[in-house]
């Protein structure tokens, strides 16, 4: 199983113990972000804008589809993504994934408390519940369905915890360096789900029931990186595993907190195949780029542009196109463009702060030039 690949400026590949992460920007000389996986960020993105807006005006086949890779398709890319850092115990690990997830989860919260109880309350006129500080501390660290017990109004931040947790678990599961191992163990993972799904169902604490799906797609995706030359695929197979997937949503529906059946995992990854390749022929796209870029903001904001929706006047202006699937094209467009400028706007501010400070620390005097007798 060992391997010895050579390295080029072409292809660069960073060896981690027995297996090869192609392209492993954490451990290559030159580093440079996947824009087609960005791309594919972005259209996760959409799609999961797409299920979170009033849906009223599609079918359910439209509904089950949607749910059948829109969540699971963040966990393949954290696989497929995944880098291994030389030295790099699991204390530090745990520590940067802290600051890139659990940090932005808890900022994200506190941003959603505010805006229940300020701009729901006050602007948009709604009853809110009081505030009570214990039932705010509960539904910060327990996520999941405690997060709708106050008024958050984004209950989809509920995966950012458990995305924290199943990477640092996956972490661990990484360690196995033997492919004879490591095949086997991500099968039983995924065999796992239905049976720990069926002991814990609904929304129990930091969503944990998700954690053997969340961890099963981790590793097909670090599996799809190593062994599937997705850019090689035909388009004929392409469309069949999108049928494929069409037909598994249809007949087998479920979701990541309920897969019910162990058909989700092969529909999913057949999904994220087919738009990986999609997002590499458009990978040209700047928005579809930016929106993956920036997808943890984009994800952690768009509940709270969907809320505002019924609000701003929109379907006053567009009256005639406010119901129906039209009106569901359009609240689909008005969060997703909402949430594209309000991250537009964030980066744009902490640039100039960035700017600013940089210019206010490079005029402060360093003091006077050190002679060589005070050396």
């Amino acid at each position: 199983m060992n391997r010895n690949p050579k390295l080029s400026l072409g292809r660069v590949a960073a060896v981690t113990g027995d297996r090869v992460a192609p392209n492993d920007a954490s451990s290559t000389v030159v580093k440079s972000r996947d824009r087609s996986v960005d791309v594919l960020k972005g259209i996760g993105i959409i799609v999961v804008i797409m299920g979170h807006v009033d849906l009223s005006a599609v079918g359910g086949a439209f509904i089950s589809y949607l749910y059948s890779f829109n969540v699971a398709l963040f966990f393949i890319v954290a696989g497929y993504l995944w880098k291994d850092k030389p030295g790099q115990g699991f204390f530090a690990f745990a520590v940067v994934k802290a600051r890139q997830i659990y940090l932005p989860y808890v900022v994200l919260f506190c941003v959603s408390l505010l805006y229940g109880h300020l701009i729901v309350r006050y602007v948009f006129g709604e009853y809110v519940i009081p505030f009570d500080f214990v039932d705010s501390v509960k539904a910060l660290l327990f996520s999941s369905e405690w997060l709708n017990s106050v008024p958050t109004f984004n209950f989809a931040l509920w995966f950012l915890p458990i995305f924290f947790i199943s990477t640092l678990v996956f972490w661990v599961l990484q360690r196995v360096r033997d492919m004879r191992i490591y095949v086997p163990l991500i099968v039983i993972i995924a065999l796992s789900a239905l049976p720990f799904q069926s002991m814990l169902p609904g929304r129990p604490i930091l969503a944990i029931n998700v954690l053997p799906v969340a961890l099963a797609f981790m590793g097909f995706g670090f599996l799809l990186r190593r062994w599937v030359p997705v850019g090689r695929i035909p388009w004929l197979a392409l469309v069949g595993l999108f049928g494929v997937s069409i037909i598994l949503a249809w007949q087998f529906p479920g979701n990541v907190a309920g897969v019910g059946t162990l058909w989700y995992f092969p529909g999913a990854v057949a999904s994220f195949i087919v738009y990986l390749r999609i997002a590499r022929d458009i990978e040209s796209s700047s928005f579809l780029a930016y929106v993956g870029e920036y997808s943890l903001l984009m994800f952690g904001l768009h509940s709270l542009v969907a809320k505002s929706y019924l609000f701003t006047g929109t379907t006053r202006l567009f009256d005639e196109w406010a119901s129906g699937l039209m009106g569901y094209v359009l609240n689909v467009t008005y969060v997703v463009i909402g949430t594209f400028i309000i991250v537009k706007v964030y980066r744009w501010v902490r640039e100039r702060v960035a700017d600013a400070r940089r210019g206010r620390y490079a005029s402060v005097p360093l003091g006077p030039p050190i002679s060589g007798a005070d050396a």
